[in-house]
């Protein structure tokens, strides 16, 4: 170890005592000097973890305004209730037959529907799936392209919880449905039908949708 070139005219003993206490206070400032950088280490990520939290939660002011419209509307009147149909599984490319259109449950197939948007129809059986899980399925038919892209907003903003399908066989243009409930519109309202999935979301028996 590195000390005094004076020290070597030191008693021996005199010396060791010496060297002992370098040893000491150099051991003293490299644990001083490595908390320090540990505090400044920390004190870098938290600011880091605090912004990058803002930035990712930060919403979009047509957000805000969405949401507080959503607060603002009722369902009341809107919304019907059906006698669940029941749970049963049917295999894969079996039909069954239901009481409402579309419907809102009843035997189904064993693979759920992604959640997603789709131009395509998919098999009502498969469908029913969705709704067991807690999900909210939305169907139209005959809608111009302004609806189509507010509906492709809902289901991006409803990433795992919403399915949103064509459908021929509806009696009207937009059906939105949960598990034993139904609410049909004559044209495409993002206010009400995202209270009706704030609403009804997980109102099933396997509350798997988020």
């Amino acid at each position: 170890m590195d000390y005094p070139e004076e020290w070597n005219d030191l008693p021996k003993k005199d010396r060791k005592k010496k060297i002992k206490e370098l040893k000491k206070e150099k051991a003293e400032r490299q644990a001083t000097t490595k908390k320090r950088r540990y505090i400044v280490i920390s004190i870098v990520v938290l600011t880091i973890v605090i912004v990058g939290n803002r930035l990712v939660t930060k919403r979009a002011p047509e957000e805000i305004a969405l949401e507080q419209k959503v607060n603002g509307v009722s369902l009341n009147g809107l919304v019907e209730e059906h006698k669940i149909e029941g749970v049963n599984h049917i295999r894969p490319g079996d039909t069954a037959t239901y009481n409402t259109n579309p419907p809102t449950s009843g035997p189904h197939w064993a693979n759920a529907a992604d959640w997603k948007f789709s131009d395509e129809e998919l098999a009502d059986e498969q469908l029913v799936h969705n709704l067991e899980h807690g999900g909210i399925w939305i169907t139209y038919k005959d809608l111009d392209e302004g609806s189509i892209n507010t509906l492709k907003n809902i289901a991006k903003n409803n990433r795992n919880s919403v399915v949103i399908t064509r459908r021929d066989k509806n009696d009207d243009l937009i059906v939105v449905v949960s598990w034993g409930r139904m609410m049909k519109l004559t044209e495409v309202d993002e206010t009400l039908i995202q209270k009706y999935i704030d609403t009804y979301i997980n109102q099933s028996p396997e509350k798997l949708a988020r």
